[in-house]
C-alpha cells in the first residue's frame, strides 16, 4: 500500500480549519464527554443483572457478598489494561495507514494517541477512529454474551468492561458521526495531536456547503501550529 497517498506533510493552501476538538483543555466538552460515558454503563449493567435473575435466578444483589477477590481483581486488571490497548489499536492502525511518529500520552482527563506531524486524508483517519471502537466491541460484547453460559456473575462483569469501553470511545464517537453526517464525502484532512483535533477541507468545498471557518484566538490555540511553524519554534 502506498502510504503517501494517506496523508499531507503540509497543509495544502486551498484547505480551511472548520472544526477543533481539545478533550483536554475544552471543560464543556469535557464535561459533556464525561456524561455520555456514563450512559452505556446505567443501560447495559441493570440490563445484563435483570437478565441474569429472570433467566436464570441470579441475584447480584443478594450474591455480591460473597463475590471473591479475584473476579473483581481480573476485571481491574482488564480495565486498566483496555486503556493502553485501546490507545495503541489508534497507534497500530495510524502505522499502518501513514508510517508516522505516534504520540502517546495520559492526562487527568483523557488517554491519548495521534500522529501529530502529519495531515490525514479521510480514510486513514477514519480507520484510525473506528479502529478500537470496532474490535474491543467485538471482544467484549462476545465475552458478555459468552460468558453468561460459564456464570451470570462473569457476564455482568465482562458487560460492565464492554460498558466502560463504550463510554471511553464517547470521543471517537463523536468524530465518527461528523464523518458519516456533517463532513460526509469533504475531500478532509485531519491533525491528530492525541488530546487535539483539527479537521481541514478545501476551501470551495467549505462555501459550497456553507460551513464557516474555525478562528483560533485563544493562547492555547498555539498548537494549531504546523508541525513545520512547531520545529521552527523549538529551534529558535
Amino acid at each position: 500500500m502506498d502510504k503517501n497517498r494517506n496523508f499531507e506533510r503540509e497543509l495544502p493552501a486551498n484547505y480551511l480549519l472548520i472544526k477543533h476538538v481539545d478533550a483536554s483543555g475544552d471543560k464543556k466538552l469535557i464535561l459533556a464527554y464525561s456524561l455520555l460515558s456514563f450512559v452505556p454503563f446505567l443501560l447495559l449493567v441493570p440490563l445484563l443483572c435483570v437478565i441474569a435473575y429472570f433467566a436464570s435466578g441470579y441475584n447480584i444483589i443478594e450474591e455480591w457478598g460473597r463475590i471473591g477477590g479475584a473476579p473483581m481483581l481480573v476485571t481491574c486488571a482488564v480495565l486498566l489494561s483496555y486503556i493502553f490497548l485501546h490507545e495503541l489499536t489508534h497507534g497500530i492502525t495510524y502505522k499502518c495507514f501513514t508510517g508516522g511518529k505516534l504520540k502517546y500520552g495520559l492526562s487527568l482527563t483523557v488517554a491519548f494517541c495521534g500522529v501529530p506531524d502529519l495531515y490525514v486524508r479521510r480514510r486513514a483517519s477514519f480507520a484510525a477512529l473506528i479502529m478500537p471502537f470496532a474490535v474491543f466491541s467485538v471482544i467484549f460484547g462476545g465475552l458478555t454474551i459468552g460468558l453468561y453460559f460459564v456464570s451470570p456473575l462473569y457476564s455482568i462483569l465482562a458487560g460492565v468492561v464492554f460498558a466502560i469501553h463504550l463510554g471511553g470511545c464517547v470521543g471517537d464517537l463523536h468524530w465518527i458521526l461528523l464523518y458519516l453526517t456533517k463532513f460526509r464525502h469533504c475531500d478532509l484532512l485531519m491533525r491528530d495531536t492525541g488530546p487535539q483535533q483539527w479537521l481541514y477541507i478545501r476551501e470551495e468545498e467549505a462555501k459550497a456547503r456553507g460551513i464557516a471557518p474555525v478562528l483560533l484566538l485563544s493562547a492555547g490555540d498555539a498548537a494549531a501550529k504546523t508541525p513545520a511553524e512547531e520545529n521552527e519554534s523549538k529551534n529558535v
